[in-house]
C-alpha cells in the first residue's frame, strides 16, 4: 500500500498568516505519505533561500522534491512540485497556460516503487470557466495518451479549481480514469468546495481517501489536504 496527498499550500502562507514550509514538511512526513502532489509551492521571496524553502517542505530529506515551475522569476519559481521517497525515472511538463491569466501546467513524474512503475500526474487549473474548459480538454487529451502508450498505473491529483456543484466538466476524463470523490476541502476552516480531487486508472486499487481535516490542517493552508491509499495491480511484482 502506498500514501499519496495532494495539496495546495498556498505558498506556504497559513490561515493564521505565518509562512513555514518546516511545518507543512513535517506535516507531510508525519502523514507518512509516499507521494505528495504540491500546488501553489513558491520559493519567489527575495528574503528566503530557495535551497531552505526546498530543505523545509522536504522534511530535511524525507522527501525529494521534483519542481515543474509554472512563473519562473530571477529571486525563484512559483507552481507545482512533487514531493517523493521513490526514485524519479522520468518527469515532464506540459504547459496549459491561457494567455492573460496565471500561467498553469501538467506536472508528469514516473516513479519507481517497490511493485515498479508508477506514472503521477500533478496539476492545478485556472480560475475561470473557459480557463478550466480548454484545460480539461488538454487534461484529457493527455491522459488518453499517456494511458495509451504506458503500461505503468497511473494515479492523477491536484486542484482543479472547479466551483460548481453539479459541474460536468470532468465527464470526459471519467471515461478513461476513475474518480474517488472525497467532499469539500475548500476553504479549510469552513470547506464547502470540491476543489481538490484524485483519479486512477483501472488497474489501481483504493483502499482508502479522505480530506485531512483538524485542527493543524485548518491552519497550515487554505485549501485541506487530500490522501488516498493505493495498491498496485499484482501483476508489477511478479514481472
Amino acid at each position: 500500500m502506498y500514501r499519496i496527498i495532494s495539496y495546495n499550500i498556498h505558498s506556504g502562507v497559513g490561515t493564521d498568516k505565518r509562512h513555514d514550509y518546516r511545518r507543512i514538511g513535517r506535516f507531510l512526513a508525519e502523514q507518512r505519505a509516499d507521494i505528495v502532489l504540491l500546488q501553489e509551492m513558491d520559493t519567489r521571496a527575495p528574503d528566503r533561500e530557495i535551497e531552505s524553502d526546498i530543505r523545509d517542505i522536504c522534511a530535511d530529506k524525507v522527501f525529494e522534491l521534483v519542481p515543474s515551475p509554472a512563473l519562473v522569476e530571477p529571486s525563484g519559481w512559483y507552481g507545482n512540485a512533487l514531493l517523493t521517497r521513490f526514485p524519479v525515472i522520468a518527469q515532464h511538463t506540459l504547459d496549459v497556460s491561457q494567455q492573460g491569466v496565471q500561467p498553469r501546467n501538467i506536472q508528469t513524474v514516473e516513479l519507481m516503487t517497490p511493485q515498479g512503475p508508477l506514472t503521477v500526474i500533478n496539476t492545478h487549473k485556472g480560475l475561470t470557466k473557459k480557463e478550466r474548459r480548454s484545460q480539461f480538454r488538454k487534461l484529457h487529451e493527455y491522459i488518453a495518451s499517456i494511458l495509451a502508450t504506458k503500461p505503468s498505473p497511473v494515479i492523477l491529483g491536484g486542484d482543479f479549481n472547479e466551483w460548481q456543484f453539479f459541474t460536468r466538466a470532468f465527464r470526459h476524463l471519467d471515461k478513461v480514469m476513475q474518480q474517488h470523490k472525497v467532499g469539500a476541502t475548500f476553504p479549510s476552516v469552513l470547506p464547502l468546495f470540491s476543489l481538490d480531487r484524485f483519479w486512477t486508472s483501472p488497474d489501481i486499487r483504493l483502499t482508502r481517501i479522505k480530506k485531512l481535516r483538524n485542527r493543524q490542517t485548518k491552519i497550515l493552508s487554505d485549501h485541506l489536504p487530500v490522501q488516498a491509499d493505493i495498491c498496485l495491480p499484482l501483476s508489477l511484482a511478479s514481472d
